[in-house]
Formats: C-alpha cells, sequence, structure tokens
C-alpha cells in the first residue's frame, strides 16, 4: 500500500483548522495504523488545530508524539517540535520517513550541506517537510530565528511543540538554561499556537511552564499516571549484599529483553557496563562524555536488539 500523506485540508497559514474526529481518526488509521486515540490525545489536537495553546502532561508511554504528529498530517506547513536530545529526534524523524511522513531534524551532529538542503525545502514551500526537530539551543541563533521567521512570513508555521517542557523550569529536576530563551518564540510568532508537552510536572513546574512560555488561556490536559501494562517493584540498594549480582541475575531472569539502567553518574556507567559485559551480557553505557558518532552507534544498536542493555545517564532520555 502507498503510504503517501493523506491531507484532510488544503488551507494553509494560520486560520483555524477544524477538523471532526472521524477525519482524524482516519488519518492516524491511516498514518500509524491506530485504531483510536487515547487518554487525552484528542483534545490535545482539537485544542491547537483550532488555534489554542495547551499544557499536556502524559505519563512516559502515552503517546505525546502524537499530539504533534497527527497535527502537521493536516494541513501544508510545518510543525516545529523543540527538543532537549539529539538521539530521540534522529530516532523519531527516522520512524517517520519510513511512515513516509516528510520529517527533519536539524543538529550539530549534521554538515552543512545537509542543513542548507533541509533549510532549502523549507523555505520554499515544498511538502518535503512536515514536521521539523530542533533542539533550544539551536531556537536561540539568530540564523535559525531568521529562517524560521522567514517560513512564518509565507504562512509556513502551523504549531510550536515543545518537548520535554519541564526542561524550561528551574523548579524542575532537570533545569536547562537554553529552555528559558523559547520564551522568545512566543514574541516573534503570536499567532502560532503553542504545545507544552512532559511527563513530569509538579504544581509549581506547570505553573512555571505556562508563564514561561508566555502560553495564553491555554487548554490543561493530564492524564492519569497509572498504567496497568507495568509491574513496579522496588528493591533498596543498601540492603542487598552484592548490588551488581543482584542487577546481573535480574536481567539474566529475564531472559533475551532490552532493558535500560540509569545511573547517577557517567563512571557509574561505565563501571557497570563493564561488569555485566563481563557476565556474558550484552551491554554499553550512554552518557554526555561519548561522541555523537558513539552516542548514536550505542542508541541504534539498542534499538536493533545487537546491544541488550544500555547503562546510561539521563542523557538517554
Amino acid at each position: 500500500m502507498n503510504k503517501s500523506l493523506l491531507p484532510l485540508q488544503s488551507n494553509c497559514g494560520h486560520q483555524k483548522n477544524v477538523i471532526g474526529k472521524e477525519a482524524l481518526v482516519k488519518l492516524l488509521r491511516w498514518h500509524f495504523g491506530h485504531s483510536d486515540f487515547r487518554g487525552k490525545q484528542l483534545e490535545a489536537i482539537e485544542a491547537v488545530l483550532s488555534g489554542r495553546d495547551c499544557f499536556c502532561l502524559m505519563p512516559t508511554g502515552g503517546g505525546k508524539s502524537m499530539c504533534y504528529q497527527v497535527p502537521a498530517l493536516t494541513k501544508p506547513g510545518i510543525v516545529l517540535v523543540v527538543s532537549p536530545l539529539i538521539a530521540l529526534m534522529e530516532n523519531q524523524v527516522s520512524t517517520l520517513k519510513e511512515k513516509r511522513i516528510p520529517a527533519e531534524f536539524l543538529s550539530s551532529t549534521q554538515t552543512v550541506q545537509v542543513k542548507n538542503k533541509i533549510y532549502e525545502d523549507l523555505e520554499s514551500g515544498k511538502p518535503a517537510v512536515r514536521l521539523l526537530y530542533v533542539t533550544p539551543e539551536l531556537i536561540a541563533t539568530s540564523g535559525f530565528m531568521s529562517k524560521l521567521t522567514k517560513i512564518h512570513a509565507r504562512g509556513l508555521l502551523n504549531l510550536i511543540a515543545i518537548d520535554e517542557a519541564h526542561c524550561i523550569s528551574s523548579w524542575g529536576h532537570d533545569f536547562r538554561p537554553s529552555y528559558r530563551k523559547l520564551s522568545s518564540l512566543r514574541s516573534h510568532f503570536p499567532n502560532v499556537p503553542v504545545l507544552a508537552l512532559t511527563a513530569t510536572a509538579a504544581p509549581k513546574v506547570q505553573k512555571d511552564v505556562i508563564e514561561s512560555l508566555n502560553l495564553q488561556n491555554p487548554l490543561v490536559l493530564k492524564s492519569s499516571f497509572n498504567r496497568p501494562n507495568i509491574y513496579y517493584e522496588v528493591r533498596y540498594k543498601d540492603l542487598l549484599d552484592d548490588p551488581y549480582a543482584d542487577v546481573c541475575k535480574l536481567l539474566k531472569s529475564c531472559g533475551n529483553v532490552c532493558a535500560i539502567i540509569y545511573c547517577l553518574e557517567r563512571t557509574m556507567c561505565d563501571d557497570l557496563a563493564i561488569q555485566l559485559t563481563s557476565s556474558g551480557i550484552s551491554c554499553a553505557a550512554y552518557h554526555a562524555g561519548l561522541n555523537n558518532k558513539m552516542r548514536s552507534s550505542v542508541l541504534d544498536d539498542w534499538i536493533s536488539t545487537k546491544t541488550q542493555v544500555v547503562v546510561a545517564t539521563v542523557a538517554f532520555g
């Protein structure tokens, strides 16, 4: 089957785009294979398509990406997605391209030639890009903002989606100064709806995110964090005679499954990865101390199940 784009509207610019649920479900089924929306997805999609700002709190695995990927397919133009993790951007763009959904990302890992080609496609208004993933650091550069302004002037900037939005708050656990500069997006593009998404935000952080991004009368959506398909168990490290041996035993008892082990420090990642590898477990470390090529290689091997376990800092996402 030819999975070409299935446009529901031909209008572009910042007109309100009202599309019924039946049409949106048809689009969802055609491009992503899902029979219906989950949780608060439809409410978020309808809000941004009507031109309204939205703050969406969903658990990890709750389908936040559908909230901006589906709107990107409803009319010409682009959805700008701000993400703090290059590995995550690369993975999402690769998955979208496999589904024949036009998507690109811009990052420090690309050559000048690749970046220039993407910019040419964006500024020409070609349908070659519907979703553009960028880092918050890129937003702060005058060169990128100049190009984005040109895209906006052509009526081709439909939505700004800010993933991991809790990073903007100094009250959060993962504050990133570069996120603070995202407030400039509202002043530059006041009529473009903004969708802020996160899986972790206490009430104080939620308030800070909404105020910092200058969201205007946003629809605030909060999904339940109860995930009945997940089993939770807590083991206290201090009560274990040998934590490394316990982790190794647990991984072997689970069979050949992919797993992520998070550590607080890079050295802990390296040490544990070495010990697990010596115990016969296919394992690799992932942290900011590795160069871009090495991190991409670790991610690719884990996704393709060549590597069973990744021992990582929060840089892994």
